[in-house]
């Protein structure tokens, strides 16, 4: 579809839709939840497609500044962001009612204690850690700068890195669901500003992990 091809936003959607729909398969929801979370991810793309729609119409049609076409983008967006905030509610309900998720993050290990060091001074050397090693990564990659662009986003590691953090220490399902949820939207913000690609998303997401996992549960 045109729409797929032409428009990133659309991708972006696509990619988040599988792995809900992946995480509501392994965790095993009912057919009820399950049929939510399709409508939620229905009314999230076909508001995408008529903003879509609108946005072409309006840059067929009017060619200077029009307020009022504006306001039409505007309100089409609009309409996009509430089917984007209902869809987050419908996912928070249906996965934050989940005894299998609850059981999940029962089983995380506890963290070993570490001499002198607080849970905030960990958290504080894996975010510098993740600062240097990502501005070393664009300074021999020769892209991006080191705050804007490059092979890795290091604010998608940074927001991950603290919401695995979050996950670590806490436990809890609805801590968890609004950490993740702060990182994610943090990843997609970088996407639809066009300051780094899915992967280079992806990257910063899966290191900003890796690195928080370490640091708490690396034994010693």
């Amino acid at each position: 579809m045109a729409v797929f091809s032409t428009q990133r936003h659309m991708r972006v959607h696509a990619a988040i839709v599988v792995l809900v729909l992946l995480a509501a398969y392994l965790l095993g929801v009912t057919t009820t939840e399950f049929l939510h979370l399709l409508a939620a991810i229905a009314f999230v793309m076909i508001t995408e497609m008529f903003n879509t729609a609108i946005e072409y119409t309006i840059d067929l049609t009017v060619r200077e500044y029009e307020p009022r076409a504006r306001i039409a983008k505007d309100i089409a967006a609009g309409a996009v962001l509430m089917a984007s905030i209902y869809a987050v509610v419908v996912g928070t309900v249906i996965f934050g009612n989940n005894e299998n998720l609850r059981q999940a993050l029962r089983q995380i290990p506890h963290v070993p204690p570490r001499p002198h060091l607080s849970h905030v001074q960990l958290v504080l050397m894996g975010a510098i850690f993740l600062a240097v090693f990502t501005i070393w990564i664009k300074w021999r990659t020769g892209r991006g700068t080191a705050l804007r662009g490059g092979i890795v986003s290091g604010h998608t590691a940074l927001g991950f890195l603290l919401a695995t953090s979050i996950v670590i220490l806490t436990r809890d399902l609805a801590v968890t669901l609004l950490a993740v949820a702060l990182a994610l939207l943090l990843a997609q913000s970088r996407i639809q500003a066009r300051i780094h690609s899915p992967m280079e998303v992806i990257v910063g997401a899966a290191l900003g992990i890796i690195v928080s996992w370490l640091i708490f549960l690396w034994p010693r």
